[in-house]
Parts: C-alpha cells; sequence; structure tokens
C-alpha cells in the first residue's frame, strides 16, 4: 500500500514537472565574425532577417512577383544555422587556353579579388555552371572573407578544404566537394554580373537568407516590403500556435481566425 502510494507520488511530481510543449525554434544570432562589423543600419536590417520566418520571407517575396527566388540544388556544409547576407558575385566558364591567359593577364583570379574586396556582411557566390569536377575556391579565401566580415559562400559547383570550411563560422553552400583547383576545367571571367545559381538568377546586392532547406533570394529592391509581410505572418503563426498548443480545434485557427479568434488576436498584439 505504502509502496503504491509512493509511485503515485512521483508519478505526480513528474507530471508537474514536465515542461510546457512548445514547438517553435530556438532563436538565431548573427555570426559574431560579421555583427561586430556591420553599420547600425546593417545591424537591424540583418537581425530582423536573421529571425524572420523563410517560408513567410518566401511567401511575400513571391508575391512581389519574383516565382523563381529559392535555391534547393545546393548543400549546405554548416547546417543549423541562418546565413543572411548580400551578394558579391563571381560567374566562371570552361576554361579556354586563349580567352584564360587574356583575362589571368589582366588582374587577380576572381576567388581572390571577391575575398579581398568583400564588405560586412557578404555572401560570395560562385556561378561555376553545376561544374563537380573542379573546384573554385578553398579555406585561404574563405578565411580572408572572415576577416573582412563576410557572411557566406555559395558556389554552383565545389569548394576544396571541405573539413576546413565546415569549421568556419561562415555558411557554406555547395554541390559537393573537390580536391582540385580551378585549373585545367574553370576560369573565372565575370565579377559583379547576374548570375545563376541552381533555377534561380542572383544579382549583386541581393539579399540571401539560407537555412539548411535551401538560400532564399530577395532583391534588394523589396527587402523592407518582404519583411514587413513576412513579419505580419509570423506574428498571426505565433498567435495561431499558441492556440492550438492550448488544445483549441484547427478549424477556426488555421489557416484563416475565426471572428471570435480575430478579437483575441487583436488583443494579443495589444499585450506585446
Amino acid at each position: 500500500m505504502l509502496k503504491s502510494a509512493a509511485l503515485l507520488f512521483v508519478a505526480i511530481v513528474v507530471l508537474a514537472q514536465t515542461p510546457e510543449l512548445t514547438v517553435t525554434a530556438k532563436p538565431r544570432t548573427i555570426p559574431p565574425s560579421v555583427a561586430a562589423k556591420l553599420s547600425p543600419e546593417d545591424r537591424e536590417l540583418f537581425g530582423k532577417l536573421t529571425q524572420v520566418g523563410l517560408e513567410a520571407a518566401w511567401a511575400a517575396t513571391i508575391a512581389e512577383g519574383y516565382p523563381t527566388c529559392f535555391i534547393n540544388e545546393l548543400a549546405p556544409l554548416n547546417t543549423g544555422r541562418r546565413m543572411v547576407g548580400r551578394a558579391r558575385t563571381i560567374r566562371y566558364l570552361p576554361n579556354r587556353k586563349d580567352l584564360r591567359e587574356k583575362l589571368y593577364s589582366a588582374g587577380p583570379q576572381l576567388n581572390y579579388k571577391s575575398s579581398e574586396e568583400s564588405k560586412p556582411g557578404d555572401v560570395l557566390v560562385f556561378d561555376a555552371g553545376g561544374e563537380t569536377h573542379s573546384s573554385v575556391t578553398g579555406a585561404m579565401t574563405s578565411t580572408r572573407l572572415i576577416m573582412r566580415g563576410g557572411s557566406g559562400v555559395v558556389v554552383d559547383g565545389c569548394m576544396r578544404d571541405i573539413p576546413d570550411l565546415r569549421a568556419m563560422p561562415i555558411s557554406v553552400y555547395v554541390r559537393c566537394g573537390h580536391a582540385s583547383s580551378v585549373s585545367p576545367i574553370l576560369m573565372s571571367v565575370d565579377y559583379q554580373v547576374p548570375v545563376r545559381i541552381g533555377s534561380v538568377t542572383v544579382i549583386p546586392g541581393d539579399y540571401l537568407v539560407g537555412e539548411d532547406q535551401g538560400v532564399l533570394v530577395i532583391p534588394a529592391s523589396i527587402v523592407n516590403k518582404v519583411l514587413e509581410k513576412a513579419m505580419a505572418h509570423d506574428e498571426l503563426e505565433e498567435f495561431q500556435r499558441y492556440l492550438l498548443l492550448q488544445g483549441e480545434s484547427i478549424y477556426g485557427v488555421y489557416p484563416q481566425l475565426n471572428e471570435a479568434n480575430s478579437r483575441k488576436f487583436e488583443e494579443f498584439k495589444k499585450k506585446k
């Protein structure tokens, strides 16, 4: 009898200590190597882009007339991160001896140039045409990017030094890894021009927001409008999730609030 009572008491204590159920992701932060070098204006903007829901931002970008804006053909080397930054683009073509000699005699290769000229918050975006038998850059140039305050690297192709890249604070997206250098398969030909990454056109200055499942491309001209819509959508979903976690039926909660829950939502916003 005493044993049964003790077991019942333990069960009650365990239930009482069970934490409240939550289904939201952990808060995300800007990497210190980036945040320390951003201007106050960029720190505010990047902070919002770091927290906004990727799906909500995608929907808002689509609504603004950009239906092809999500890169999901690449794999992240550093999972569980949110990448936010501005695109700095580099385009590669298959190697051709006469053109390569002309281009490379005119100045440094573009993987060096792009790292050296990168600004705080930049993401280097390499259009290598999906080539998987040659890399475009690696750990040394990426180290320089980090010291300049860069946010990440996106390559429609390969990078070398994969173990080193995985250990870096920046986010890296690639098709695969390779041990080779650029030569003799590829050559860098264009800098700060529109490029194609997977099925998406990326223009210098576009905002890139990346997670494990892919990278959203937001034109700079609409980024504030996208944020406004997406953050309003996130606030609504926060309230809908709250109601569902209180045990309410999904009907009248999602996807649209009924009249009674709409009134509750207005009160919810005022309290926040």
